[in-house]
């Protein structure tokens, strides 16, 4: 969705983030706030809903947000979680069929990493989680965990190496 779509009723800027409320398009009496981080994000996501338009509440819920790491930690950690519930297993099958290029892609896309890996420690939880739903000790399939931890391996070796487009190192 596209907060641009809806009337904006407040935008708060601080540091590195823009926020956006609009109302809810199911509910007039219920609002979205929606985020960039302007060094990370191209457009606006949604970020959370509230039951009611009220400023204080909401300029109280963004102060939270922006100054608390565990804060950000937690909602990013929901947020992937949701993204891993709707992951079928086409997706894995498609990941197959690629070259090392466009896997490396689909594996960014997998674990859901900016242009930049900012940390290796975001590759650890969010393969954890993956395997929460994919291992076959779970009730998942084989190779998509396969696919997991081949992806996991690739992004952990680039960040910090850097590779040319046959997935060789080269050398600094």
């Amino acid at each position: 969705m596209n907060p641009h779509y809806y009337e904006t009723l407040t935008e708060i800027t601080v540091d590195n983030y823009s926020f956006k409320v609009t109302w809810d398009a199911a509910s007039r009496e219920c609002c979205i706030l929606w985020i960039q981080d302007t060094d990370t994000m191209d457009q606006f996501e949604a970020l959370g809903r509230f039951s009611r338009f009220d400023r204080r509440n909401i300029l109280e819920f963004v102060v939270r947000y922006v100054s608390s790491h565990e804060l950000r930690e937690e909602i990013s950690k929901r947020r992937f979680s949701l993204y891993i519930e709707k992951l079928s297993p086409r997706f894995f099958k498609e990941i197959q069929r690629l070259d090392y290029k466009e896997k490396a892609a689909a594996f960014r896309n997998l674990f859901n990493l900016d242009s930049e890996i900012d940390e290796a420690a975001d590759l650890g939880w969010k393969r954890r989680l993956m395997a929460k739903k994919f291992h076959p000790d779970k009730g998942g399939d084989n190779r998509a965990m396969e696919l997991i931890n081949e992806g996991y391996e690739l992004l952990k070796s680039k960040n910090g190496k850097s590779f040319n487009t046959d997935g060789e190192n080269q050398h600094s």
